[in-house]
């Protein structure tokens, strides 16, 4: 049990102003004597409800104790008629006096339990848009990574298509070390990029894969070069006896610019 949202509850309050009922006080005085965080928090509502009680308390006139002795003292069968009607009045006023008094006591008693019930209840709303945040940001933390374990798995369908031809591209400076991987199905033609170790282009570029075959080269579209991106679909290839990547401006280019060369496939033969 979380003995601090029990407290939040307003449970406290509804106790001090004897609004539980039998079996809610009974489960509240036994809960008492398990937490001690409880008791103190009875015991402070009920010191600022005395005092708020206090401080909204009306005196009774002092007059009054005069009149209430000497009605002890004389016995209305020992009274006069007149004294007889006289007290009655005094009766009457003083009752209504005190009903006054009681009225007001409960004014400021309920006056005091609205108050203190209306911040409870803006706490509460407050650790409501918290609890509320936290779900958002919950559920938008789950959406990254299913999308992320969805990507994977595409992925992964990918390199284990039979239909899939793999092809691996490398830089031709064997110093740079720059490597990329493509997955090509020649029954649909579908083509992907999956960059291992490239470099960011410079401002403005983009790189370009490019298929070439002896009659014609054409682009296969452009890509990231994050390692993280994972396989990217390029366009469809439908014949191809090599392919290349340049690094062209950012937009693409109709041919390839040979001296942006950056990768090749291993039987790339030159620009011809």
């Amino acid at each position: 049990m979380d003995i601090k949202e029990y407290i939040a509850s307003g449970v406290v309050e509804m106790y001090t102003l004897g609004a539980l009922q039998d079996s809610e006080r009974t489960e509240f005085e036994q809960r008492i004597l398990m937490y001690p965080e409880l008791a103190n928090e009875l015991k402070q509502v009920q010191i600022a409800l005395v005092s708020y009680a206090k401080s909204y308390a009306i005196n009774p006139n002092p007059e009054l104790r005069s009149e209430i002795l000497a009605e002890i003292l004389h016995p209305a069968g020992k009274t006069s008629e007149n004294n007889k009607g006289k007290y009655s009045e005094k009766n009457h006023s003083l009752t209504y006096k005190y009903l006054i008094a009681a009225s007001l006591a409960a004014l400021a008693i309920s006056t005091f339990a609205s108050w203190f019930f209306y911040s409870r209840w803006e706490d509460s709303e407050e650790r409501f848009s918290q609890l509320l945040t936290e779900k958002n940001q919950l559920a938008q933390n789950y959406n990254l990574v299913k999308d992320g374990f969805d990507k994977t798995v595409y992925d992964i369908l990918i390199m284990r298509d039979e239909n899939s031809y793999v092809i691996n591209l490398h830089s031709l400076d064997t110093g740079l070390n720059y490597k990329a991987r493509l997955y090509w199905n020649k029954h649909s033609h579908e083509i992907f990029i999956d960059v291992l170790k490239l470099p960011e282009p410079e401002l403005d570029y983009q790189y370009q894969l490019w298929a070439k075959s002896d009659t014609h080269i054409v682009s296969g579209g452009l890509f990231d070069a994050h390692e993280f991106s994972g396989m990217q679909r390029m366009l469809e290839i439908n014949q191809a006896d090599s392919f290349l990547v340049t690094m062209e401006p950012k937009g693409g280019k109709d041919s390839p610019t040979f001296d942006n060369l950056v990768l090749v496939s291993s039987n790339w033969e030159g620009e011809k």
